[in-house]
């Protein structure tokens, strides 16, 4: 059974869809309010994202799981997206490094561990740490400021007097009796501001105790606690103030190219923002939106603010089932103005950051070498690229260029300009066959064949390159054309992207506009463009300067080559001085002072 036929037979309410290989492993899940709709949506080629695509390609069966709404289908979701964890949803890289600090407060003597994964076994878990060494630095801070116990339960049960750490106030001894459960919990307390970024609110609390322990006369003790105090104030200072009205919120900034990009999380408490929690992810077919809900749903386990900032509204059911972790209305909202637009643009900035030290540039033009060469259909990915254009005024001074790109960057030493010689008027599709067959003959002898011809624009310059190819017997040569969506946007679509068009495919092919792909691609077509542009101003104004120099008396065609090569245009030659002017080879004071006078006189002033 097709996938079609298998769309056709699926419900039309709320639920989970999966698609699969033709082993059975899955390669993506999504949820819809409308599962038959939905789906319908990826096969007709109704969803232009370009992974939508490969994914349908390689995709053999289609299934999906009923739920009552979409609150429960984005639990499923996000449940089966952790157990398949498939190819083509959001995978954050690295995730598996991230280190939590865990303590359980219900424990005997609780005490703080490092761990890879969080659990639902009522401790408290605070992090993610994407930075290990933060995480153990965060650690060590605690263990010297905080003197909770540090040593495993069987060591703790071991004991028969205290450790060198109790020696060096580093613990306070609840091996042996040395405090009561009181005293640990208060100094846990502490521990648990600090680490919920309440730290205002810790140096307030420790500030009284100092002075209570002051009060009594304990001094050692108090300067102990004037220590905890001092570098609580330094970890304060080394953060940025946001804004104390802002108080206790997540910022979130979002960057993409294509299917691969970034997230970041900038976690502000008491109106300061700590340390951005970054990590990358790519082969998503996703958009923003989805992307979004899923890092929220994989990340908030627990210990949910009660106001996340967003840079896409991921729907109303991501924050009804916050509220539900957190036990109190969270509030999802993108910001539009003020400090809080700032704080998701520093989010944005840290995501970007991270996203282009994950990937080099090397690796994001491989990257969108590897997407065009399944664009188009190739075996392997377009070594050697060439794109052509053609520019005249007209019909005048009609001319072409042909840019050359190896391996996703220009090799301008390979770019050509071409004055066009059999076409009369302004023809853009008999110019493309006449300059395509030059090229194509010319290739044909020294053996340098692109791998990837692109023309720009739309159906009627790819026919003319068809032609082409077809009369020499090269319709093997991959070749497409890159349009500009100029009737989608006189529609009103303002968003329209660039249009890949295939040959034989009646449908474009549309790229995210953040694709590198796209990018590569429209370089190589602006590049082409430029060329072509600046070779015909240059050989209308050379047509302008042979046209004045033909009406002046005493000059010959030598003399007029020299000027021709020394100024390049009437402009700067009309600028020159009599000095100039004798300077050029075959001048001399005379005949400058001549040409001087006609121009001077008022011969030539038609052309500028």
């Amino acid at each position: 059974m097709d996938l079609d036929t298998q769309a056709d037979l699926l419900p039309t309410g709320a639920g989970v869809y999966l698609f699969k290989d033709p082993g059975g492993e899955v390669l993506y899940v999504g949820k819809a309010i409308n599962l038959r709709a939905r789906v319908r949506q990826y096969l007709s080629g109704h969803d232009e994202r370009a992974m939508v695509r490969f994914l349908v390609a390689q995709a053999a069966q289609v299934q999906a799981v009923p739920v009552a709404n979409e609150k429960e289908a984005l639990i499923l979701e996000n449940s089966l997206i952790k157990q398949h964890q498939p190819r083509y949803n959001v995978k954050l890289r690295d995730d598996k490094n991230f280190l939590h600090l865990r303590v359980d407060p219900k424990g005997h003597w609780p005490r703080f561990t490092l761990v890879r994964r969080p659990r639902d076994d009522g401790a408290r878990y605070f992090g993610p740490y994407h930075s290990a060494t933060h995480a153990r630095r965060t650690l060590a801070f605690l263990q010297r400021s905080f003197p909770l116990r540090t040593c495993t339960d069987a060591v703790l049960r071991a004991r028969r007097r205290p450790c060198l750490l109790y020696q060096m106030h580093r613990c306070v001894g609840p091996c042996v009796a040395l405090c009561t459960p009181g005293e640990y919990a208060e100094v846990l307390d502490d521990a648990l501001l600090f680490l919920g970024g309440r730290n205002r609110e810790l140096v307030r609390r420790l500030a009284a105790r100092m002075g209570e322990l002051a009060a009594a006369e304990r001094f050692e003790e108090a300067a102990r606690v004037r220590d905890v105090v001092r570098s609580v104030e330094a970890a304060l200072e080394t953060q940025a103030v946001a804004d104390v009205k802002l108080g206790d919120r997540d910022a979130w900034g979002l960057f993409r190219e294509g299917d691969r990009g970034a997230v970041a999380v900038l976690p502000v408490r008491g109106g300061l923002a700590r340390e951005p929690q970054v990590f990358a992810f790519d082969a998503e077919v996703g958009e923003d939106a989805g992307i979004l809900a899923s890092v929220l749903l994989r990340w908030y386990e627990q210990d949910v603010p009660a106001e996340v900032l967003v840079p896409v509204d991921p729907g109303e059911a991501v924050a009804d089932l916050l509220s539900e972790r957190r036990g109190t209305r969270v509030e999802l909202s993108v910001p539009r103005r003020g400090d809080k637009v700032r704080l998701t643009a520093i989010a944005r900035a840290a995501a970007e950051t991270r996203f282009h030290t994950t990937w080099t540039q090397e690796e994001r033009r491989q990257r969108a070498l590897e997407t065009i060469a399944e664009v188009v259909g190739m075996d392997a990915l377009p070594y050697r690229m060439e794109c052509f254009d053609n520019s005249n005024l007209l019909g005048e001074d009609a001319v072409a260029s042909q840019v050359v790109f190896v391996d996703g960057e220009p090799a301008r030493s390979e770019y050509r300009r071409y004055k066009v010689k059999t076409v009369v008027g302004a023809d853009d599709y008999a110019t493309m066959r006449e300059i395509l067959g030059r090229r194509l003959r010319r290739a044909a002898e020294e053996g340098t064949f692109p791998d990837l011809l692109v023309v720009d624009g739309g159906r009627g310059q790819l026919s003319a390159a068809e032609d082409v190819l077809e009369e020499l017997g090269l319709q093997d040569l991959a070749v497409i054309g890159l349009a500009k969506p100029r009737t989608e946007r006189r529609r009103g679509d303002v968003d329209a992207v660039d249009k890949i068009i295939l040959r034989g495919n009646p449908e474009p092919v549309l790229l995210r506009e953040d694709d590198p792909a796209l990018k590569l691609l429209q370089y190589i077509r602006d590049e082409a463009h430029r060329t072509a542009i600046g070779f015909h101003r240059k050989t209308r104004s050379r047509s302008a300067l042979q046209s004045e120099l033909d009406a002046l008396p005493g000059i010959g065609a030598i003399r007029r080559k020299a000027l021709l090569r020394h100024f390049g245009s009437v402009r700067a030659l009309k600028a020159a001085s009599e000095a100039e002017i004798a300077a050029v080879p075959g001048f001399g004071p005379g005949l400058a002072r001549r040409l001087r006078a006609q121009w001077d006189g008022g011969g030539g002033d038609s052309v500028a």
